[in-house]
């Protein structure tokens, strides 16, 4: 029986020795989604879900070995960066890529989640990868996924790397999300997708914004299934019931808003690893639309 071969995706993060986030939530992903998991590792980890108690980085040149190893082997078919450390570890990346990817070999769909703070609190970027970043991933990038306290670290870092004004670089609203996600996209990433779980929203909020921009398409997760449908707006339907938004901002000026009810939980450790991936693994597997 002839079988079709899995996509391979790649993941470059940091390794979470509790399995919980980093690459070995990224691995499980991509198996969730029938890819075939590769991966490059940016640094050890010592952690879990009470916090990050030490941080081992691998080092540069052998950072590189590892990603040129992959690439030299496997036909990767997307891409997604997690933690990646420091500016060193950030530039050995890109220009890996950029060398790797030319002369008419594509680069494959790249998801970055500028992954810059753990769960707990622990800081997991230097402060100086971000701009490495910013010049030099974000421009390669199909997606990128912070959610707010990583998009406010973005936005105060625009006008070193752009040398112009970011405006506010604190969020806390949806409008706040919304215009954030536009400056985002100015630095090269074909869409971003900003995620909402800080942000505390409501149906008025979802209500006022989407009235106000017909661009705006919203994506409701039904209360009644767990299927999700582009949904007429029903407040009715909602309720008082707090909400996430995520808001994501595509090249070609469309914006969608993902909204859904809540859930106060403390099991949100590896939560935006698992996201990215399954996204990389979808496009990895050919999949066009962002949603």
């Amino acid at each position: 029986m002839d079988r079709k071969a899995p996509p391979a995706v790649l993941t470059i993060a940091g390794s979470d020795s509790s399995g919980g986030a980093g690459i070995q939530a990224d691995l499980k992903a991509f198996m969730a989604f029938g890819c075939y998991g590769a991966s490059v590792i940016t640094a050890l980890t010592a952690q879990n879900t009470k916090g990050v108690q030490g941080v081992h980085p691998a080092p540069p040149e052998f950072l590189e070995q590892q990603l040129k190893s992959v690439l030299d082997d496997i036909e990767i078919k997307a891409i997604k960066t997690g933690m990646l450390y420091d500016a060193e570890h950030t530039r050995r990346i890109a220009h890996t890529l950029k060398a790797h990817f030319t002369g008419g070999r594509p680069l494959p769909p790249l998801v970055v989640d500028p992954v810059s703070v753990s769960t707990s609190g622990h800081t997991l970027l230097h402060p100086g990868a971000v701009d490495v970043m910013v010049r030099e991933l974000f421009p390669l990038a199909t997606l990128v996924t912070p959610n707010t306290p990583e998009t406010e670290l973005l936005l105060s870092r625009i006008a070193d790397v752009t040398e112009s004004d970011s405006g506010p670089t604190t969020i806390a609203t949806l409008e706040g999300m919304l215009a954030a996600s536009e400056k985002l996209r100015t630095l090269g990433p074909k869409a971003v997708l900003i995620k909402g779980g800080h942000i505390s929203a409501t149906f008025a909020d979802v209500r006022r914004v989407s009235a106000a921009r017909p661009e705006v398409v919203l994506v409701l997760e039904s209360f009644l299934d767990d299927n999700m449908e582009i949904l007429q707006v029903n407040e009715a339907d909602l309720g008082a019931s707090p909400l996430v938004v995520d808001v994501l901002r595509e090249s070609t000026g469309a914006v969608t808003l993902f909204v859904s009810p809540r859930i106060e939980s403390t099991s949100t450790h590896g939560t935006g690893c698992t996201l990215a991936a399954a996204i990389a693994s979808l496009l990895g597997k050919g999949e066009s639309s962002m949603y």
